[in-house]
C-alpha cells in the first residue's frame, strides 16, 4: 500500500483525520518509524558498486539515490567474483599496524566498515589496495531507505507494513495528553512486528551468523588460536582452585 493509505488508516483508527495529527504530522512519524525499522532490522537490502583506488584504501559504502549502505552483508571483485572476506578492525591490527598503505597486485581479501551505523559517516576500508589502476567492487548490503512522499509504497514487503501503521498510532497518542498507556500499547505491537521482522530476516542468512558479515570460508590462526588456548587453560586452573 502506498503511503496515503497507511496514514489513513493512522488518521482513522485515532479518530483524528486531518484535525490535529495531519497529513504532514503522521507521515513524519511514519518516516521516522521507517528508518528506524531499517536500522533494527536491514530489511532494505540493495547491491551497489564501490571503486577502490591505488592512492586510498578508504571508500564510501555505496549510495542508492539518496538511500545510503549502512552494513555491507557481501563484498565481491566485479569483475573476477573472488569474495572480499569482512573482519574486524582489529584482526587488521593484530596482523600489521600498516594496514593503511598495504598496496599489492593482488585482488582485495579483507574489508571491514568504520562508524557502522553512523551512515553519513560510514566508510569501508579494504585491504589490500591495488598497486596500477583501480579495482571494482560489488557491494549488497543494507540500506536506510529514502524518505518516504505521500504517494511512496515502503520498501517493506506488504506483510510487514503495518510496522509502520503501529508506529504511526504510537506516536499520535504520544502526541495527546492522557494516552501515554495507549502509546505504549502501540509501541509494544510496533516492537513485537520489528521482532518478527528480524526473524524472517535473520532466516536468510546462513546459521548462527545473523546480521553480522563474516567469512564463508573457515580460517584458523594458529598464533591467536595458540593464545587463546593460554588464556582458557589459565581460566580452568583459577575455576579449579575456587572450586577447592
Amino acid at each position: 500500500m502506498d503511503t496515503q493509505t497507511i496514514i489513513d488508516t493512522v488518521q482513522t483508527y485515532l479518530a483524528d483525520k486531518g484535525v490535529y495529527r495531519t497529513d504532514a504530522f503522521i507521515l513524519e512519524s511514519i518516516n521516522d518509524g521507517y528508518k528506524l525499522t531499517a536500522v533494527l532490522t536491514l530489511f532494505d537490502e540493495r547491491r551497489g558498486s564501490v571503486s577502490i583506488g591505488e592512492t586510498r584504501n578508504f571508500v564510501s559504502l555505496p549510495v542508492s539515490s539518496t538511500a545510503e549502505m549502512i552494513a555491507p552483508v557481501y563484498v565481491a571483485n566485479t569483475t573476477t567474483g573472488v569474495r572480499v572476506n569482512p573482519v574486524r578492525l582489529d584482526e587488521f591490527e593484530f596482523y600489521s599496524t600498516l594496514w593503511e598503505g598495504d598496496v599489492d597486485d593482488v585482488d582485495a581479501t579483507q574489508y571491514t566498515v568504520l562508524a557502522p551505523y553512523a551512515h553519513s559517516m560510514c566508510n569501508m576500508c579494504v585491504v589490500p589496495i591495488p598497486s596500477g589502476g583501480s579495482v571494482d567492487l560489488t557491494v549488497m548490503g543494507a540500506f536506510v531507505p529514502a524518505t518516504l512522499d505521500l504517494t511512496d509504497e515502503p520498501r517493506l514487503s506488504e506483510n510487514f507494513q503495518d510496522i509502520l501503521f503501529h508506529y504511526g498510532v504510537f506516536h499520535g497518542f504520544a502526541s495527546e495528553p492522557g494516552r501515554a498507556k495507549d502509546s505504549m500499547e502501540a509501541y509494544k505491537m510496533f516492537v513485537n512486528r520489528v521482532n518478527e521482522l528480524v526473524a524472517t530476516t535473520k532466516s536468510r542468512f546462513p546459521s548462527g551468523q545473523g546480521f553480522k558479515p563474516r567469512p564463508v570460508e573457515f580460517m584458523v590462526d594458529n598464533v591467536k588460536r595458540s593464545q587463546q588456548k593460554t588464556v582458557e587453560s589459565q581460566q580452568q586452573r583459577q575455576d579449579g582452585e575456587t572450586r577447592r
